[in-house]
């Protein structure tokens, strides 16, 4: 079955998509879409807050939500990220991780420069200086990354990469939030290691590690929680 935001989220982009709410107009309020969707507010609020940030929609204090971007559907790059954002919870989003960013450290090794890998290792620096900084730390988390997918060479993970930074940003930002930032810190400082080291094995090693040690936190987290 549907989450319930994510059957607001489709109705919201259907109206959108349709044009059956034009651009500058009010939606329909939050107690009224929860009463016509028989859904909580809470789910209502989350499917708003989405096109929020994927710069659909606008809300003014007091006023409610306003239209701020229409067309004849979302464009690709917002479709896909809608898509995947709805879709995904945190072990969906961990288990493409494994795969994408274990092989972007891979192709990394083999076609980054010594500046690139100069920028990565400043990038990581910065992490350490500001991890206490929750919101900071995973925009510095995700930059570690993207230079990363930027020196594969490769157009097609770049532009994967660019679709899904804003997703990644957020999902980092609440693994930060439940899990702590410490042994990620050292994981990354691994994987640092191994790619100054031109060090193929270890640099997927390390990355596929974290990864794994990660999506291992969070079942436990998620089975204590039940």
């Amino acid at each position: 079955m549907k989450k319930s935001s994510e059957k607001v989220f489709m109705y919201l982009k259907d109206k959108i998509s349709n044009e059956e709410w034009k651009e500058g107009e009010r939606i329909t309020p939050e107690i009224a879409l929860s009463k016509e969707l028989e859904v909580s507010r809470a789910s209502v609020r989350e499917a708003i807050e989405k096109m929020v940030a994927l710069g659909i929609l606008e809300k003014i204090k007091g006023k409610g939500s306003y239209i701020k971007k229409i067309g004849c559907g979302l464009n690709f790059n917002e479709f896909l990220r809608d898509s995947i954002t709805v879709k995904s919870d945190f072990l969906e989003i961990l288990e493409f991780r494994k795969g994408f960013e274990t092989r972007n450290v891979e192709i990394f090794i083999e076609n980054a420069t010594e500046e690139e890998i100069k920028k990565l290792e400043d990038i990581y620096q910065k992490m350490i200086e500001n991890k206490k900084y929750g919101e900071k730390f995973a925009n510095l988390d995700a930059i570690f990354h993207k230079i990363i997918a930027d020196g594969t060479k490769n157009s097609i993970i770049i532009k994967i990469s660019e679709i899904l930074a804003s997703m990644m940003v957020e999902h980092q930002k609440k693994l930060n939030n439940i899990l702590g930032h410490e042994k990620g810190i050292k994981e990354h400082g691994l994987i640092l290691e191994a790619i100054k080291n031109r060090d193929i094995e270890l640099g997927v090693l390390y990355s596929r590690r974290h990864i794994d040690r990660t999506e291992k936190d969070v079942r436990q987290l998620f089975e204590e929680r039940m």
